[in-house]
């Protein structure tokens, strides 16, 4: 009878690295060794509590028994999603540990609390009703509910970026669900190691610690020194690092110097003004020969940087019937006075795209878009002046910075602006 209970799973062993095999079932030892590999990265930092650090290794350990019980992937997806009300609240006795929570009664008038267990805090929430300081808006309601401590931990800014913030509430809307008597169901493994790495991720991001490569709170991603080259008698393009090119590369081919994350395909869409890339590029120079490209590098010596890859500024500038592409705050500030007229949207996204899908839609007659679910926070419309002024206050050190007008010829390249139907 026990040897039963350490008999593999069929179902589990035909996931592979290769994908759902239909024809072949992996060795036990080689399905478990692959289960492992997909949670690796999954961890804790040290500064996550302890009891919360054992509730998430447990569901690691459960994981791994999925290679003899199919269900078990079930079991810790569904888990992974009721710890994330958890780790909130353990993340806010932590916040305030040694300090007042500052509540407030429906009169604004102070209802200070202090307390270093959350059930006790929960009891008086109970019991009154509060609110606590929300930014420079009033006080909000705060009933220490999951959607409460997400918004919390949103106004303090230990979670970031737009599309995790639909996910949350993607995550408020399963954990419901499952409180609420959800039928029998069955989830596969990727599902359970998404939900894992995704807890993951979102509980270091509460303790500040964002994940490289992440997919919901990435790390801060690097940009090095790279080279566009395009030869205009063949079309042939071509893309390296800077640091690669040689004086004696062909003279005709005609390069651009840029800073950005190292992708062939984007770099064919290099736009000096307009953001056609997911991490948006700064101009460097060009374009000119490779000789004076290099001749260049040894002179300013250019070096690579780190840049958040989520909750940038974009600005849309919408005239006429022309809907064009975004901008970064340093062009936007630039922008010369024969470029201003029409209405400016700054919107905060994670991607430029996302923020020019949400305006084109709003922007759009006969278009339903006044329930906007697009991952952007809409900041600021209107005349450029106007919107110039919001940039100003959210980022007073700006330095305006207008480049080159150069783009990357390529069929890849594209339009800036779209034409709107009126």
């Amino acid at each position: 009878m026990f040897a039963e209970l350490t008999k593999p799973d069929e179902r589990t062993l035909r996931f592979t690295s290769m994908g759902l095999s239909l024809g072949g079932l992996l060795h036990e030892d080689d399905a478990l060794a692959f289960q492992r590999s997909q949670i690796a990265g999954a961890v804790l930092t040290d500064a996550v509590p302890a009891d919360l650090r054992a509730s998430f290794e447990r569901l690691r350990d459960q994981h791994s028994l999925g290679v003899v019980d199919y269900e078990q992937f079930t079991v810790v997806a569904d888990a992974a999603v009721g710890l994330y009300e958890p780790a909130l609240r353990a993340r806010f006795v932590e916040f305030y540990h040694g300090r007042v929570i500052p509540f407030t009664d429906d009169e604004a008038r102070p209802q200070p609390l202090t307390s270093a267990n959350y059930d006790d805090i929960a009891k008086h929430l109970r019991r009154r009703r509060l609110r606590l300081p929300a930014g420079s808006g009033a006080p909000r309601r705060f009933a220490g509910m999951l959607t409460d401590l997400l918004a919390w931990a949103r106004e303090h800014e230990l979670l970031r970026g737009q599309r995790a913030r639909q996910g949350e509430q993607v995550v408020v809307k399963m954990r419901n669900h499952l409180a609420h008597s959800r039928p029998h169901h069955i989830h596969t493994p990727v599902e359970a190691t998404l939900e894992l790495r995704d807890l993951a991720e979102f509980i270091n991001q509460l303790w500040g610690v964002a994940t490289p490569d992440g997919r919901c709170y990435p790390a801060p991603v690097r940009r090095e020194t790279l080279a566009v080259g395009w030869n205009p008698t063949t079309g042939v393009q071509e893309f390296t690092r800077a640091e690669n090119l040689t004086a004696d590369e062909d003279p005709t081919t005609r390069w651009i110097l840029y800073r950005g994350v190292p992708d062939g395909y984007e770099a064919e869409r290099f736009d000096s003004r307009y953001v056609t890339t997911r991490v948006p590029t700064q101009y460097l120079w060009g374009p000119d020969s490779a000789a004076d490209a290099v001749a260049w590098l040894a002179t300013h010596q250019p070096t690579g940087d780190e840049i958040d890859p989520v909750d940038g500024l974009y600005l849309l500038r919408h005239h006429g019937n022309r809907l064009y592409l975004p901008q970064t705050p340093e062009v936007f500030a630039a922008t010369p006075v024969e470029q201003q007229a029409g209405r400016w949207h700054l919107l905060r996204a994670d991607v430029g795209n996302d923020a020019f899908a949400c305006v084109r839609a709003r922007v759009t007659p006969n278009e339903t878009h006044n329930s906007c679910r697009c991952p952007v926070e809409r900041l600021a419309q209107g005349t450029w002046n106007a919107v110039h002024a919001k940039l100003r206050h959210l980022q007073p050190a700006l330095v305006p910075h207008l480049p080159a007008d150069v783009r990357a010829p390529s069929p890849m390249a594209w339009p800036r602006a779209v034409e709107i139907p009126t």
